[in-house]
């Protein structure tokens, strides 16, 4: 008899999602008596009907709540919410369908849909439109819109990915200094952080870290201070470090340095586009460009980089013009320099 042993395989499970009642306890309040996750359902508020929504999953798995509809009927019940107007069900419903009604009536339905709900509000009666327009919306109160103007942070930071920062932790940091802008209290924390990574020598975050500050002042339309932090997110891309390099692994690096074709040591097209964008708002030609990037890359000391600051200009403007040629021909210029200094055995 031949025995068969068979073997459980224990796969990852998805992270336990904590419940909102459990994040929230011990938490403070804001001047109105909401949590972050109450102000963020305001923001969302208006695009939900007052029953029979199916709700994103990230209330849930991200913010631990379990039943929006309560919590959407306890922003009602406390002023931050209404039912929304008549105008709001017919303006939610698709141009078809305000097409059939006004055919209907014998209207006419020629028009752009905001023409359309106007037709609707001026020439058939209210009480024909409520019979058939019954799937109601909410409505943020003059208190809901206040509130939500005033912690408009929670909404942006629900929506930007920015470190490790959420509407809890950035709720708190924005409570914790009173009188500041949310935003430079993001960019106060981008800076402590970029700083932490660098002194632990997670070079892989610090350079994730300085691209969302550029991002982030580029939000602000400060071209130059982004192209700046830009131009460091390149060098460090370019430069072969990483979170915890050790020059005592050069030749385990190595191997995915060259060639260009399988480098991953290169520029992200995202980055990419993001340089040709600049160039294009600044009218900068080619040449404008490379001193541009020459004159920022040469501003910052790495404690290694595969390629020079000359080097990193030239690649990127061989990356805007897909010059795979002369860029794999640099690349295999840089190799046999890499194995001259450092002993490559490949």
């Amino acid at each position: 008899m031949i025995s068969i042993k068979s073997e459980i395989i224990n796969t990852p499970s998805e992270p336990e999602v904590i419940p909102v009642e459990k994040i929230i306890k011990g938490m403070k309040l804001n001047d109105v008596g909401l949590y972050p996750h109450e102000i963020l359902l305001l923001s969302y508020a208006p695009k939900y009907y007052l029953e029979g929504n199916s709700y994103p999953g990230f209330w849930w798995y991200k913010y631990g709540v379990k039943d929006v509809d309560k919590c959407l009927i306890s922003l009602k019940d406390r002023g931050f919410l209404q039912i929304g107007s008549l105008r709001s069900a017919i303006e939610k419903e698709i141009a078809a369908v305000l097409k059939d009604v006004l055919k209907d009536n014998g209207l006419k339905v020629s028009g752009k849909k905001a023409e359309l709900v106007q037709r609707l509000m001026d020439e058939v009666p209210e009480a024909t439109l409520k019979d058939i327009f019954t799937k109601y919306t909410y409505e943020l109160t003059d208190a809901g819109k206040e509130i939500l103007k005033k912690e408009e942070y929670i909404p942006y930071i629900h929506l930007h990915g920015i470190e490790d920062l959420d509407i809890w932790s950035l709720s708190k940091k924005v409570q914790d200094k009173p009188g500041y802008p949310y935003r430079d209290v993001i960019w106060g924390y981008l800076n402590e952080r970029s700083m932490v990574h660098i002194k632990n020598k997670d070079f892989g975050l610090y350079r994730n870290c300085r691209f969302s500050m550029s991002e982030f002042v580029k939000e602000e339309g400060k071209l130059d201070n982004a192209f700046s932090l830009l131009a460091e997110v390149i060098l460090y891309d370019l430069s072969g470090l990483s979170n915890g390099f050790s020059m005592q692994f050069m030749d385990i690096y190595g191997d995915n340095y060259f060639p260009y074709k399988n480098s991953i040591v290169t520029m992200a097209p995202g980055i990419t586009s993001r340089v040709v964008d600049y160039q294009e708002k600044k009218g900068l030609s080619d040449d404008g460009l490379k001193n541009k990037l020459l004159e920022e890359m040469s501003r910052i000391q790495l404690s290694f980089s595969l390629f020079s600051a000359d080097e990193c200009v030239e690649i990127v403007h061989m990356e805007i013009h897909k010059d795979e040629e002369n860029l794999q021909k640099l690349y295999n210029k840089v190799k046999r320099r890499l194995k001259k200094e450092y002993g490559l055995k490949k």
